[in-house]
């Protein structure tokens, strides 16, 4: 006769009962087509280009591209590793740094005169200099991104904030006569610095004094880099 295991909890832990009503109930199940993204384009976007728009329409125009945004990634993070060999018995990783999967894909359905795809193209002209071909300011091109997972009423359940976005790539778009009923789609390749989660509770409020000093730093970094000439900053980042 077969021994029975010895377990410290003699009964199963999941309940067909529990597991069914789990559907039911607000705490349910996130689906992947019950999302919100938003988002935020560098202020100056718009202010140096004449055929684009500016102030309320701009910000108008922005909602109405989020909202054709068909397809999104959520971005993951991992903990970058090394071997601790200096212990008895088994090795062991230890983390030394974070790894942010830094470019997502978003995909937009895109409006009759391709609208979404020149409000990106726009976008990245904060870039460059297209006469002389000299790189603009980073601090002048980059932005935010927001997404969130919705419920069924369409409530707010999980988001996170991308830091230091810009659109890195403007896909090609693919044409063919054999595509007569389908819709033609603007893939644009966002980078970002990393991201944080947008719950209030996991990310208390710093207070005014916090926030004030972190300005004054940023600001201060921003300026010290900008005043740096730029064959040194060339020489920095080969070395």
């Amino acid at each position: 006769m077969a021994n029975i295991p010895n377990f410290i909890e003699g009964t199963a832990f999941g309940i067909l009962n529990d597991f069914l009503s789990g559907f039911r109930s607000d705490d349910g199940y996130a689906q992947p087509n019950r999302y919100e993204v938003v988002i935020v384009a560098p202020p100056k976007l718009g202010a140096t280009n004449e055929n684009f728009l500016s102030g309320a329409e701009r910000l108008a125009d922005i909602d109405r591209i989020n909202l054709r945004a068909q397809s999104i990634i959520m971005p993951g993070r991992a903990m970058n590793t090394i071997e601790d060999n200096n212990i008895y018995g088994p090795n062991r990783e230890i983390v030394d740094g974070i790894v942010y999967a830094d470019e997502i894909e978003v995909q937009f359905q895109s409006s009759s005169d391709l609208r979404e795809r020149q409000f990106f193209q726009d976008w990245q002209s904060l870039m460059f200099n297209e006469q002389t071909w000299n790189m603009q300011y980073y601090s002048n091109y980059t932005a935010e991104m927001e997404i969130y997972i919705l419920d069924k009423q369409d409530t707010r359940r999980y988001g996170v904030k991308l830091w230091e976005v810009y659109p890195k790539t403007v896909n090609p778009v693919p044409l063919s006569y054999g595509q007569n009923d389908e819709l033609l789609i603007t893939e644009i390749g966002f980078t970002f610095r990393y991201w944080t989660n947008l719950d209030q509770s996991k990310n208390p409020q710093k207070s005014f004094r916090d926030k004030a000093l972190l300005t004054l730093i940023n600001s201060g970094e921003r300026n010290l880099t900008r005043n740096i000439p730029s064959v040194l900053n060339k020489l920095g980042r080969s070395l």
